[in-house]
């Protein structure tokens, strides 16, 4: 067998066992009597943890003692580059204009409790509920997600097939398409794809998967083999969480299998000429993620970004991931409104998972730029987040909060999006204490 022939039936032998069990089963009940702002919703968590310093204030490396101030995310924010450049390769932007101009920037927010851990801050975002020291990371949150309340709490009926969460990694983040909440669980759940898991260094010859992956993911797959051996037998009705209704299942596995076989190619969120090996992690589940919004116009999707957790050992790379997610960002947008279904009808709300300290580490880079840590100080606790959509939906341009007058919380981001697709009223009280980020709505 030749290395493309084995590369690709690795994958889709991978695919089977990956994707197949986080494929889950449609079933609303309630009705819904809100108001939609808009049908479709995409949230991108910038996972890894970034500083609002960096970001939203444009100081580039001057915290490092190097000098220079500037704007690296220019897809997303208003501002110009930094004068000069020390420690990445300037993209050209992709969006016709900044996307701070499309919407409305929350400069400054807060993550306002619970530590700022990776795990604990998407959990915060996912069910806009803060989390406590002992969070399990290999079980399923305790309070619904985002997607269980849009599934259980709209009418008509939604599937899982409108529901999608596109994580980068798997390890305790698949766990976070569903809750163990009494009344909500995997009945509600969304599809779950871990694409760089899933097909592997995609962006050369065919998607792999195997040859990459953590032990963790490795026994996690062997625990999900056993599961659906020991069930081989039985109807999927009588397997309650692991399955679409047919024809979406069918619907999914044809995509995936598409995928991996090339038959639908992939388009890379890279500058024209940009060598492959530009590609990030992020970058290639932006590019997935694209290719399911395209191909199902799913209502309410949820990806994330986790490369720039690196910030913990090298800032010169954490800047180089950030100005990279920046684009995909930007180019994702530009997607969306490139697609008739979606074009003015998609909001895209953008968050880190949370901030990172005021004060460095001790470790240095190869350019002598000194890394920086997330230990729950107050400027890991300052975050940002941009609300993106049609004029007649979003203030365009609007810029609130400051770092003395902080607007909004990380848990105010399942209420908000509940808003936007019309069935916030329809959650039970006592489930979600946050709030409608109303600034950002006309």
């Amino acid at each position: 067998m030749n290395r493309r022939k084995f590369i690709r039936n690795s994958a889709m032998a991978a695919a089977g066992l990956i994707a197949s069990p986080y494929i889950l089963p449609a079933g609303t009940f309630s009705r819904s009597s809100g108001v939609r702002l808009a049908n479709h919703v995409v949230l991108v968590i910038f996972g890894g943890g970034i500083r609002n310093q960096e970001t939203v204030e444009q100081q580039y490396l001057i915290n490092q003692g190097a000098g220079p101030t500037g704007n690296i995310m220019r897809n997303m924010l208003s501002g110009a580059s930094p004068a000069s450049n020390l420690v990445y390769n300037i993209w050209d932007t992709v969006a016709p204009a900044p996307l701070a101009t499309k919407g409305t920037l929350f400069k400054h927010m807060r993550y306002a409790s619970g530590p700022t851990g990776h795990f604990n801050g998407h959990t915060a975002i996912i069910t806009g509920n803060y989390t406590p020291e002992s969070l399990n990371l290999y079980v399923n949150p305790e309070m619904p997600t985002i997607f269980e309340y849009y599934r259980k709490h709209n009418d008509p009926v939604k599937s899982a097939l409108n529901a999608w969460w596109m994580s980068l990694d798997l390890g305790p983040y698949v766990n976070l398409n569903y809750s163990n909440s009494p009344g909500y669980g995997s009945l509600y759940g969304a599809n779950h794809i871990s694409p760089l898991t899933t097909f592997g260094s995609i962006g050369f010859d065919y998607f792999s998967t195997l040859n990459a992956m953590h032990p963790d993911e490795l026994s996690r797959l062997a625990t999900i083999r056993t599961f659906l051996d020991s069930n081989f037998d039985k109807s999927v009705t009588d397997i309650p969480g692991i399955s679409n209704i047919a024809d979406d299942r069918e619907a999914i596995q044809d995509f995936i299998l598409k995928l991996i076989k090339g038959e639908i190619p992939i388009e890379w969120p890279i500058p024209v000429g940009t060598p492959y090996d530009q590609i990030t992690g992020d970058l290639s589940n932006i590019a997935v993620s694209w290719k399911v919004l395209q191909q199902f116009h799913p209502e309410l999707m949820v990806i994330n970004t986790t490369n720039l957790d690196i910030c913990h050992t090298n800032f010169s790379d954490y800047i180089s991931y950030l100005h990279r997610a920046d684009y995909g960002v930007g180019w994702l947008w530009d997607k969306i409104q490139s697609d008739p279904e979606m074009a003015n009808d998609t909001i895209m709300i953008c968050i880190p998972e949370h901030g990172r300290n005021m004060t460095p580490n001790v470790i240095a880079d190869l350019n002598g730029l000194f890394a920086y840590d997330h230990t729950s100080d107050e400027n890991s606790r300052d975050i940002f987040s941009l609300i993106v959509g049609p004029s007649s939906v979003v203030n365009q341009g609007l810029e609130v909060g400051d770092a003395e007058d902080p607007i909004g919380e990380t848990i105010d981001i399942v209420p908000t999006i509940a808003h936007i697709l019309g069935f916030k009223d329809n959650i039970p009280g006592g489930y979600l204490s946050g709030s409608v980020l109303e600034q950002a709505f006309v």
